[in-house]
């Protein structure tokens, strides 16, 4: 059978045409748009987009659960791509909604959310499985512990307390019957010699030292100690430093000890042996006694802090000379004086007895 078009309806037909290509179009515009615009699609990935959880907190605890996603992004708007790679300009979410369900273990798909219409995303993963518990509170002891004996420096730690010693702990019902213990774990290879407390997380363990999903006010307790510094006994050398005068040929240094005691990390301790001590011989004319301080750096202490140092000169022999001929002269102008003094003491002797004579003679006279 033929059909016959009459052309008087030619234009009807043209306009029904017309109408379904804007209908198809509209319909699919976005599709359509891409497709356009493929060639100047831009994308990003953002690594580390974080998670809202929707669902009643005053009533459940959930964990269990990677709390950021990457997301890919694409769209012909550049600007508006820049504007939701950056944190602080961002306006999309991505919503993992619970609202629905209720205590259990929940595999929840991930939608964004205020995400703009000239861009498209992509979530990985696109799922995260959720464990719902009902809300429950407890207040716990403190423990301080070490994340190991020794730190890497080789600092010991003595008595550490807590403080405060009790905190909150909020998790669900079922975990809450699983902790063991409530500690706050200490960095060990934080810590420095002069340090005498630090801030450390709190941390709810199961009988197999497991760390426990939960909820902990405050979070962060101080932990007081005390160091056990290592030490080590050193022993002690003069060091001459400075030019001798030219009278002098050398010297001789004494120290009033031979050894000192040092304390620091293990790794510094192990380097030292031995502390030379620096002794200025630049003004010696005779023997002297100083008090030196003993040479420290920043990583090791020392005891004691200072010694004694006598130093004494040896003379060049024509010096030596010179001070025995003036110590002769001396010694002979002392023997002279000494003579002297004799012989007139002598004469002093020989008066005196002359006179004596001379009166027992006129006694005799006389009578």
């Amino acid at each position: 059978m033929r059909i016959k078009f009459k052309k008087s309806n030619l234009p009807y037909m043209l306009i029904s045409l017309l109408f379904s290509l804007i209908l198809f179009f509209n319909v699919n515009s976005q599709n359509f748009s891409r497709l356009v615009s493929s060639d100047t699609s831009y994308e990003e990935v953002i690594q580390n987009v974080p998670i809202n959880v929707v669902y009643d907190s005053d009533e459940y605890f959930v964990h269990g659960f990677s709390s950021n996603v990457s997301v890919k992004l694409s769209g012909a708007n550049r600007i508006q791509l820049n504007r939701e790679i950056d944190p602080d300009t961002r306006n999309f979410s991505v919503v993992a909604d619970l609202t629905n369900l209720s205590s259990g273990t929940h595999e929840v798909r991930l939608k964004t959310k205020n995400l703009a219409s000239s861009l498209f995303a992509t979530i990985e993963p696109d799922k995260v499985s959720i464990t719902m518990e009902k809300k429950v509170k407890k207040e716990f002891e403190v423990s301080p512990i070490l994340s190991s004996a020794t730190s890497s420096n080789g600092l010991k730690i003595g008595e550490m307390s807590a403080k405060p010693g009790k905190v909150e702990i909020t998790t669900g019902e079922d975990t809450m019957k699983e902790i063991d213990r409530v500690v706050a774990s200490v960095d060990i290879s934080k810590l420095k010699a002069d340090q005498e407390s630090i801030l450390a997380p709190v941390q709810a363990l199961n009988a197999n030292g497991e760390a426990l999903p939960i909820q902990s006010d405050p979070q962060n307790v101080t932990v007081n100690f005390e160091i056990q510094t290592p030490s080590k006994e050193v022993a002690l050398y003069p060091i001459q430093e400075g030019e001798l005068p030219e009278a002098v040929e050398s010297v001789k240094i004494d120290l009033n000890r031979s050894k000192a005691t040092i304390t620091g990390g293990q790794s510094v301790l192990d380097q030292i042996d031995s502390i030379g001590i620096p002794v200025d011989v630049s003004q010696i004319q005779g023997t002297v006694k100083k008090l030196i301080d003993v040479p420290v750096s920043g990583e090791y202490q020392v005891n004691p802090k200072t010694v004694s140092a006598q130093v004494t000169p040896i003379f060049k022999k024509s010096q030596e000379s010179q001070t025995n001929s003036t110590n002769n002269v001396s010694s002979s102008t002392t023997e002279d004086t000494g003579n002297s003094s004799e012989t007139t003491k002598a004469s002093e002797t020989e008066t005196s007895q002359t006179t004596e004579t001379v009166e027992e003679s006129s006694v005799q006279s006389t009578n």
